[in-house]
């Protein structure tokens, strides 16, 4: 015994020993890689950065790499720690300012609800319809107002779905007061008390339908009782809209959205108020709904600051921060969807479902690609509902609490935008709240002036819209849209007329242009076409013969171009042959100073009727030689494209 004592204690020792050495060695070990990573990658500085960064820019200053956005800040290329970021702050999610999120869990508790509407030609089939899409994913009843309408069609729509298990998410669009006597026969049916959404946004519904009631005051009062009848059948049911998607729709930037949001929200408190209502008992049905587009970040940065400014208003009214946790129900954009290569809309609407995931958000509804046409089918319903499960099941996004938390760009661009929100906000309510606005026109202008930006950056191709103004797929059919999207069904009494809201898609005049194209093709069997005079080798003139073609394709123009020209005679001989009444020269500069001139006239001497066109920008000095050979304009990266299409159809002859 004494032997395995010892024996023991020896053992024990020695291992002792080991482990203390072994110990000693990992320090050292440590102690070293920290050396090799201290002598490998030295911590630069911002100035370092900026020197190596000019080096690759070539000299050019790296002021270049900012920009600017619609919401007038400025995007810095690199973004670190700044002492005054909030990151600082010790802001966690699920606590006030709830710019984290109103979780302390995220997604991992409580994921997002799939929010897809469905639809059909009858009551009964849109219930069928939405009973398979249970099995396949959805978990919220979701129908568009359009299918509700008076009469028993609630009870045909929601039969054999348990209320008590799912919740309801639908925007009445004007005819909550009139259909909650159908919802109450349905719960009552069912012995179930709602949940989820069945809400309206009046405001909203005013600027679409362009018209708002003379009384606004005895219609809020109507109203405001039928937000009470409506928690008769379900206490926690949200029954108040912010459908901020509306002014984002109209072309309103980020900053615009967030404030016309609260800015309608506080109206709604503020009208509570006058009825006896409890400011909390008003801000509990609120939910508000933010369009999310394809500039990612800014749509995780708007999210995330709308909650802290909305948070932040429970201060000013003297109430609990706990009755101010914004729910949000985020919806893909309309603004940025398109006609033409409508599979790209998978692509948007996926990266925009991800910012709004990635944002924190409780609803999440998604637009079937083919959603700006008007119509949908079962397949472009599958890849929208399939799109939820994707992102839930494949990206980890449910098991990380705010993983937009810690990166300086999306701190900053937060903190940024709440800043400006908030300004904004504060001068709306100076000027005598968001009705006082909608009045005067001011909102819809204000929002106008920023679609039109818009509008101009497609034009000019700043901004890009893959499969429309840039990449265009000549062979692409449409169909024209059958069904107008923006509806309200909200009934004025005694109205007062006001500016709409214009809700227009940013590719709209793009596809107006080449739908012109496509009916020209059809009446006369061939697309408007035009020639392109290549001069020298393909080396010269393809970068430019190609710019010129893909401009012309974002019209449905189509151009014939010409075997690489090496003398004056084999370019006026291509006319010759194809006698279009256009063309455009395409080379390098060089050639263009050797050739362009002299080809130019004598082509005009010998086909004056026609129009010559130059691609790409030239000096001064041969722009005007060129212009005095012939030339008509020059087609270049700065060029107007919605201008120069609508010159070359009124060229070829398209009405």
């Amino acid at each position: 015994m004494v032997f395995l004592s010892e024996l023991t204690e020896r053992s024990f020792s020695r291992r002792m020993d080991m482990a203390i050495e072994a110990q000693t060695i990992r320090k050292r070990l440590q102690m070293e890689l920290n050396d090799v990573k201290n002598i490998t990658f030295p911590k630069p500085s911002l100035e370092e950065w900026k020197e190596a960064a000019e080096v690759s820019l070539k000299g050019k200053s790296i002021e270049k790499l900012k920009t600017n956005t619609y919401e007038g800040i400025t995007l810095y290329p690199l973004y670190t720690e700044t002492a005054d970021s909030t990151a600082n702050v010790a802001e966690l999610p699920g606590f006030f300012p709830y710019t984290r999120g109103t979780f302390p869990t995220g997604y991992y508790e409580k994921p997002w609800l799939v929010v897809q509407p469905v639809s059909g030609v009858t009551a009964e089939e849109a219930n069928e319809k939405m009973k398979v899409s249970f099995k396949r994913g959805q978990n919220v009843v979701a129908y568009p107002a359009s299918l509700l309408a008076e009469g028993a069609r609630a009870e045909k729509l929601f039969k054999d779905i348990p209320l008590r298990e799912i919740p309801v998410f639908i925007d009445l669009k004007g005819k909550q007061k009139g259909l909650f006597p159908q919802f109450k026969a349905v719960a009552e049916s069912q012995n179930a008390q709602l949940t989820g959404v069945v809400a309206e946004d009046p405001i909203a519904e005013w600027l679409i339908g362009g018209q708002l009631p003379e009384d606004t005051d005895h219609y809020f009062a109507d109203w405001l009782k039928t937000i009470q009848d409506y928690q008769k059948v379900g206490q926690d049911l949200k029954t108040v809209l912010i459908n901020t998607a509306v002014y984002h729709n109209g072309g309103a930037n980020a900053v615009q959205e967030i404030a016309y949001g609260l800015s309608a929200a506080v109206q709604y408190l503020l009208e509570g108020q006058k009825q006896g209502l409890s400011i909390s008992s008003v801000s509990e049905r609120i939910v508000f709904s933010f369009a999310v587009d394809s500039n990612y970040f800014m749509s995780i940065a708007k999210l995330r600051a709308a909650r802290r400014l909305w948070a932040g208003l429970a201060e000013a009214f003297d109430t609990a921060p706990d009755h101010f946790k914004m729910a949000i129900h985020a919806v893909t954009s309309e603004l940025t969807e398109t006609l033409y290569d409508q599979h790209v809309n998978i692509l948007r609407t996926t990266n925009q479902a991800f910012a709004a995931a990635i944002g924190g958000i409780q609803y999440l509804q998604i637009h079937p690609f083919t959603h700006a046409t008007g119509e949908s089918d079962d397949f472009s319903e599958r890849i929208a509902r399939n799109t939820h499960l994707i992102l839930k099941e494949e990206t980890n996004i449910t098991t990380v609490v705010d993983p937009a938390g810690g990166s300086w760009y999306v701190e900053q661009l937060t903190d940024e935008l709440a800043e400006k929100a908030w300004a904004k906000f504060l001068e709306i309510d100076e000027a005598g709240g968001i009705l006082e606005l909608i009045k005067q026109g001011t909102l819809q202008k204000d929002i106008a002036e920023v679609y039109l930006g818009r509008v101009q950056n497609a034009a000019f191709r700043k901004d890009s819209i893959i499969g429309t103004n840039v990449y265009p797929n000549p062979a692409d059919k449409i169909k024209t849209p059958t069904l107008d999207k923006h509806v309200s069904y909200m009934k004025v009494e005694k109205p007062v007329g006001i500016t709409p809201i214009a809700l227009e898609r940013v590719s709209i005049q793009f596809e107006q242009i080449r739908l012109r194209s496509e009916s020209y093709k059809e009446i006369n069997g061939t697309a408007p076409t035009f020639g392109l005079i290549n001069l020298k080798n393909l080396k010269s003139y393809k970068p430019r013969a190609d710019f010129v073609k893909s401009l012309a394709a974002a019209g449905g123009i189509e151009t014939v171009g010409s075997k690489g020209c090496q003398t004056i005679q084999e370019a006026v001989d291509f006319v010759a042959s194809t006698n279009f009444p256009i063309y455009c020269v395409c080379g390098s500069d060089g050639d263009y100073a050797e050739l362009a001139p002299i080809t130019i006239k004598e082509i005009k001497k010998q086909f004056p009727e026609i129009n010559i066109y130059l691609a790409g920008k030239q000096q001064e000095e041969l722009e005007i030689t060129l212009s005095e050979a012939g030339m008509k304009d020059s087609i270049h990266v700065k060029t107007n494209v919605i201008a120069i299409l609508l010159e070359l159809l009124h060229e070829l002859g398209v009405n």
